[in-house]
């Protein structure tokens, strides 16, 4: 009860910190507009006096404009336009894991990055005497430092880089202090082609070091996990909900066969049946399961696709937005065929790294493999399954009677 108590008292401080954290990241980002507004303003009047014959003039006055910023270089920070959206690392409900929690050694870590322009290959922590570090080994050479903090920070700061360090396949590693475990740490990247600071975040995954490793109780990550997918799920089914009820008023609902994305007709009575799919694209662990449901409605042809994961909460067929029809076990979808015995492209968002990821998919239904669900290996497979629980039965009935009659000539 105390430790549960105390954790809740962590998490609370610590997400007070994030939303004062916000707060000042958010008044830097106006001041650094301000000051862009000012640049700009300061160029047109350099503009309309050079024009007027007072070049040293404004030249003095532009560079006096600049080195009023305190010494902050806001050419080398990327604007909000150039950053790509951040992707959210963790999960709600995480606690932070301090150095002080975990068994002093060198471990591999998995760490979550918000951009998929700063992937972190392999991770190795260090834990001595509370204090952590990590080695981190980039996908890329894109970055030729880091900072501790925001890129705003990284530029008015004249110390705390971390110059890279190539390994022996090129690879750049940086080492960098790790504050906590499953806390959201800010890092910023310096650009080696646009010689600009980017916001990342990266976190350092408790529950991927050794069990005992770590000194304290985690969270159950699997149901926040969960939660936090069903989360995701409601909302995007009511912003969907919401942007069909604003159709215009002349313009009737789309639904089923009359939707925008139209499934491939069918010459087949309604009813369900199973056909033959093959994927393709994406890592190639995942797989779907074949023969595939197939539902017949109104002439027209759909999927209830079974992924061999319970990590997708959604699907994307001809631009339009399918949620799963279960809530428990592999993601299921109903998707509509567009075509037959030819590559369909989906997409399928994926939770499998905590932080959401859409993936790129091809799907070919077979026409010509289309089979009655009692023909289909599963079938036959419960049918197996049926006989020998039958013959079991009939045996140990047997045994039962033969005992009895025993027992009596006796």
């Amino acid at each position: 009860m105390k430790m549960n108590m105390q954790c809740k008292r962590i998490f609370a401080l610590h997400t007070r910190k994030q939303n004062e954290a916000k707060k000042q990241k958010k008044i830097r980002q106006d001041l650094i507009q301000g000051m862009r507004k000012m640049k700009k303003l300061w160029s047109c009047l350099a503009a309309a006096v050079i024009l007027a014959g007072g070049t040293a003039a404004v030249s003095a006055t532009v560079y006096a404009s600049e080195s009023e910023e305190n010494g902050i270089s806001y050419d080398q920070v990327a604007s909000e336009e150039e950053q790509v959206k951040p992707q959210e690392v963790g999960v709600e409900g995480m606690v932070p894991v301090y150095g002080t929690d975990v068994a002093d050694g060198i471990y591999e870590i998995q760490v979550e990055s918000s951009s998929s322009m700063f992937r972190v290959e392999h991770a190795e922590l260090t834990v001595k005497d509370g204090e952590m570090t990590a080695v981190l080994t980039m996908g890329g050479t894109g970055y030729l430092k880091l900072y501790m903090g925001t890129r705003e920070e990284a530029a008015e700061s004249k110390e705390g880089y971390i110059e890279y360090v190539e390994n022996e396949d090129g690879k750049h590693t940086y080492t960098v202090p790790v504050e906590a475990l499953d806390l959201p740490i800010d890092c910023a990247a310096f650009s080696r082609n646009r010689e600009k600071w980017y916001d990342r975040q990266i976190l350092f995954q408790a529950e991927s070091l050794p069990e005992e490793a770590v000194l304290v109780e985690l969270p159950d990550y699997e149901t926040l996990r969960q939660e936090e997918k069903e989360r995701r799920i409601e909302a995007m089914r009511r912003e969907k909900e919401e942007a069909e009820v604003e159709q215009e008023p002349d313009q009737e609902p789309e639904t089923g066969a009359q939707a925008a994305v139209k499934p491939a007709f069918i010459e087949m009575e309604d009813g369900e049946y199973a056909i033959e799919v093959e994927l393709s694209g994406g890592s190639g662990r995942t797989t779907v399961n074949s023969p595939a449901g197939l539902i017949v409605k109104d002439g027209f042809a759909w999927a209830r696709v079974q992924w061999s994961s319970s990590n997708y909460d959604y699907m994307i067929v001809g631009g339009e937005k399918y949620f799963p029809v279960n809530e428990e076990g592999y993601s299921t979808f109903e998707i509509p065929i567009l075509t037959f015995n030819e590559p369909m492209a989906v997409i399928a968002d994926t939770t499998a790294m905590s932080t959401p990821h859409e993936v790129d998919y091809v799907l070919t239904f077979y026409g010509d493999r289309i089979m009655s669900r009692d023909e289909t290996p599963q079938a036959a497979a419960q049918k197996v399954v049926y006989m020998v629980l039958v013959i079991v039965a009939v045996c140990v009935l047997v045994s039962f009677m033969n005992k009895r009659k025993r027992n009596r000539k006796r």
